[in-house]
């Protein structure tokens, strides 16, 4: 029986171009959890940051692996916890400032990010994607403990994928990944979301078999190959395809809400039966 499912968000949960997922995703989580099925995003993002995406509604995101699997929540508490070196992560920040078009960005717990390099004005519409919770410029960053941060690359493609490389040569220890466009996020270098997976996995102490998982990028190869229940999404490219066991409808057209409903009546019918054996119906295929 499935016990947990982590789901990726952008153009998993919810397709590119839509604000927060759907209302049919937010009744199939609830669903799931009627039935003892905990529910979380796994993301890039920090949990102060869901909220929007989930309408506000915090059982939605109480559980959730963040920050590339940097930390694990459950229940609403953090249980999990990596941070980055703040010795290459002030080399990276210092390089990144004197480059046109960049910015580097820490995030505090609360989601407020600070940042050095190029003005609220110059980022654009980028400011609004980066700062979900507000930002704060300065001449050089604040000092705290910091798990997640950013690179902002205004360039082309091009540009973005010279600073990439550059970075991880000039901070070994450090990862810079093209997510999503015009933007880097930093992580620990061989860290993957996976690491939350296990932690979570650790808390609940359930076994592998008995988690879920979605993702459509190369962000959830990790966890999709260290999951045997991994599922892809059709609009999932094609190394998230290979790697993944199963394979769901597309993100627009609500393909985990959908597998969601599926899972939840499969554990209803576990709990009613006194089973553990029954799968949910895209598993039977």
């Amino acid at each position: 029986m499935i016990k947990l499912v982590l789901s990726d968000v952008d153009n998993t949960l919810i397709p590119f171009g839509r604000e927060s997922v759907s209302q049919r995703t937010i009744d199939a989580i609830h669903a799931c959890q009627e039935q003892g099925v905990d529910f979380g995003p796994a993301t890039g993002r920090d949990r102060a940051e869901l909220a929007s995406f989930f309408g506000g509604d915090k059982s939605c995101y109480n559980t959730a692996v963040c920050v590339s699997g940097q930390k694990a929540y459950y229940l609403g508490s953090l249980v999990f916890e990596r941070c980055l070196d703040d010795e290459l992560l002030r080399r990276a920040a210092r390089y990144v400032q004197t480059l046109p078009g960049c910015a580097f960005i820490t995030y505090r717990p609360d989601g407020l990010g600070d940042w050095v390099g190029i003005t609220r004005e110059e980022m654009g519409s980028m400011y609004d994607r980066a700062f979900l919770a507000g930002g704060v410029h300065h001449d050089e960053l604040p000092v705290y403990p910091v798990a997640k941060a950013g690179v902002i690359c205004l360039g082309g493609q091009d540009a973005v994928d010279r600073l990439q490389a550059e970075l991880e040569s000039l901070c070994p220890g450090l990862s810079f990944t093209n997510a999503v466009v015009n933007w880097l996020d930093v992580s620990i270098e061989g860290w993957s979301k996976v690491e939350g997976v296990k932690a979570l996995i650790n808390t609940l102490r359930i076994s592998v078999d008995e988690v879920c998982v979605f993702g459509d990028a190369d962000n959830d190869l990790t966890m999709l190959s260290y999951i045997p229940n991994s599922c892809a999404m059709a609009n999932a490219n094609e190394n998230a395809k290979a790697a993944a066991r199963w394979h769901v409808g597309a993100s627009a057209d609500d393909g985990v809400a959908i597998a969601l409903e599926q899972i939840a009546e499969a554990a209803r019918l576990c709990n009613e039966q006194g089973r553990e054996d029954i799968l949910p119906a895209f598993m039977q295929a």
